[in-house]
């Protein structure tokens, strides 16, 4: 066998090795990411699975080759639990709550059906351009200690992503609503368990990697909350109390 041939034969085998490879990634993240949910109830754990799958498509994207999958979404579960929690709950709820206006409006007359349809349709289109962004917008703001205390700064963050830069959202909507899309069409539904969410997490995470590089990020600027503002009367107070550091206690012989 040549050079050339043994090198052509080599590249195969090292492509087939790293698409393999790159499969069983996909499946093993897959099956933490429902693990992850299931341990959260579903309802209250989808948001927080979601934020840590991401983190580790995120570390794929920037070209880190071993990552611990288990313990990134383990420590992405701890850190981001108190805003991902309720983020994937709201988001599960407004779903829902389109589907379901959607279908009730089949009964009404056609005037009235069409205009809450429209309604329906405006709103979806915006949920839909705002949750790609939800876990990106978790991740690097609570992670760098924002202070994004409510669901709707980060709904409001997301939204703000998806309408300032609108390819990469119709890209990242066609991932999210085109690989299930895709898998029931081709009839392959069983293959959703299996890689239902890993592939749109990884095409997505390294679109957002590309546009939104970590080092060129930075968390969004909301007005201080109530919280916020006590908290700086407390400080304020008490610095009005502390002593003076120039100021010296008098001795007396």
């Amino acid at each position: 066998m040549s050079a050339p041939t043994r090198g052509a034969a080599g590249a195969l085998v090292g492509g087939l090795d790293a698409l393999l490879r790159r499969a069983v990634q996909l499946v093993w993240l897959n099956l933490w990411w429902t693990l992850f949910t299931l341990r959260g109830g579903i309802l209250l754990g989808i948001g927080p699975a979601t934020v840590g799958a991401h983190a580790v498509a995120s570390a794929w994207a920037r070209g880190e080759r071993e990552v611990d999958v288990r313990g990134t979404m383990s420590a992405c579960w701890h850190r981001h639990r108190r805003l991902a929690a309720p983020a994937g709950l709201l988001a599960l709820a407004l779903t829902a709550s389109l589907a379901l206006t959607w279908w009730l409006s089949r009964g009404q007359a056609p005037i009235p059906a069409a205009i809450t349809q429209g309604l329906v349709l405006l709103a979806a289109l915006l949920l839909a351009a705002t949750l790609p962004y939800l876990a990106l917008v978790i991740e690097r703001t609570d992670g760098r200690g924002a202070p994004l205390t409510r669901t709707s700064h980060l709904f409001a963050a997301g939204l703000a992503l998806g309408m300032s830069r609108p390819v990469l959202t119709l890209a990242l909507m066609t991932i999210w609503i085109g690989w299930p899309v895709l898998l029931l069409a081709s009839g392959w539904p069983g293959l959703l368990p299996v890689l239902g969410v890993a592939i749109p997490l990884a095409a997505s995470a390294r679109c957002l990697e590309r546009v939104l590089p970590r080092s060129a990020s930075a968390p969004p600027r909301f007005p201080p909350t109530d919280t916020d503002h006590d908290h700086q009367t407390d400080t304020d107070t008490d610095s009005d109390h502390a002593p003076h550091p120039m100021h010296v206690s008098e001795r007396t012989s």
